[in-house]
């Protein structure tokens, strides 16, 4: 009995070692595909390994910058949809996707707008959802039955904090940030931000901000510049989050300055991950400006300023003009002043008288005068004032 027994212990204990080493094994080969987050290859669609772990991918995509918003979508956030909206006098419904961080874009696009009874903001984001968690929300079907119940003229993204684990692709595993999960994830962001073009919806997305830990932090990073280049492939404008997040050494901060007021303000919640409002408010704030200026009242375009040779010249000051001076008037002759001795020419000859006869008294020549001379003022000349 004692030979048996031990024999019987010792098969036992080859036994569990068998066991020991295929869990451990298997522990190991999770941990290497999965970037030492074996568990999580039992909760979701896959494991999340660490961003760029056995893949040249990784990064290289976490070290691209994002690009810039006029790069990508100058025209946001006009479309189809909006410019109906604005001609008709209609107001404006802006739909909000995405996971926790799209919670918090749309309570702060909703603060942005609560001034102006045009807008309405509608909440469709999803606590815990993402493009590799399909099996617990399909983005796609929830944002095409919730259009259809209330259509919308703008969408704006903000998720992807969910997304830094990996994804099976046909039976297969898909490591994080490998080649197989960016052209899943990739295909999931452009189907869900074709439905919203192909309808008319102006789309913009809001990135992510700097985490506390380092290794999420690299993992979301590598989001980031991912749905980045992503975006703008599909001409959608990307506000990039981090700038706004991170303090002048590019490290994560709990208290940051408002780039607006340039006030000191706490910006990030407890854990290290999610926003205060007032941080939402921030980054948030590429999107919502943009729809503000659309009801902006329209201010009358500066006059213009004119140049050198278009200055008007003012003109010479009149001299005062010179009066005319009438022509010279003939003066009339001067009167004759009738002389009391008459001369000898003009002095009648008496004729003698007979004698013995009256005399007769004839009578004496006129002497012209002034009036009787035929005489007048002379005509002025042309152009004399008379």
């Amino acid at each position: 009995m004692g030979r048996r027994r031990r024999k019987g212990l010792e098969v036992l204990d080859r036994g569990a070692v068998l066991f020991i080493g295929i869990a451990v094994g298997t522990v190991l080969g999770l941990s290497l595909r999965t970037g030492g987050k074996p568990l999580r290859a039992f909760m979701d669609d896959a494991a999340t390994p660490v961003a760029g772990a056995g893949t040249g991918a990784g990064e290289g995509i976490a070290a691209m910058a994002p690009p810039r918003l006029d790069a990508c979508g100058s025209a946001f956030p006009r479309s189809a949809r909006v410019d109906a909206a604005l001609a008709g006098g209609r107001g404006l419904h802006i739909g909000v996707f995405g996971d926790s961080f799209g919670d918090g874009v749309a309570a702060a696009t909703e603060q942005a707008f609560r001034k102006q009874p045009r807008v309405t903001v509608h909440a469709f984001s999803h606590e815990g959802t993402g493009f590799t968690r399909y099996r617990t929300q399909d983005l796609l079907a929830d944002a095409r039955a919730r259009i259809a119940a209330q259509p919308i003229d703008i969408a704006i993204i903000s998720i992807g904090a969910n997304d830094t684990q990996g994804l099976f692709v046909n039976g297969h595993a898909a490591p994080f940030m490998g080649q197989a999960w960016q052209d899943a994830v990739g295909g999931r962001i452009g189907d869900l931000v074709r439905l919203f073009q192909q309808r008319g919806v102006a789309v913009g997305w809001v990135g992510l901000p700097r985490m506390r830990d380092a290794d999420f932090d690299r993992d979301i990073q590598a989001i980031n510049a991912f749905q980045a280049r992503v975006a703008c492939k599909l001409g959608v404008p990307y506000a990039d989050s981090v700038p706004l997040t991170q303090d002048r050494n590019r490290r994560f901060s709990q208290r940051l300055d408002d780039p607006v007021t340039h006030r000191e303000y706490l910006a990030r919640a407890s854990d290290g991950k999610h926003m205060t409002f007032h941080g939402y408010e921030v980054i948030s704030r590429p999107m919502t400006a943009p729809i503000l200026a659309l009801f902006a009242p329209a201010s009358p375009p500066p006059a213009p300023q004119p140049g050198p040779s278009d200055r008007p010249v003012a003109p010479p000051t009149p001299k005062p003009a010179r009066a005319a001076h009438p022509a010279p008037t003939a003066k009339p002759a001067p009167k004759p002043t009738p002389s009391l001795t008459p001369s000898p020419a003009e002095t009648p000859r008496s004729t003698p008288a007979p004698t013995g006869s009256a005399p007769s008294t004839g009578s004496p020549t006129e002497v012209p005068t002034g009036s009787s001379t035929g005489l007048s003022t002379a005509a002025p000349h042309a152009g004399a004032t008379q």
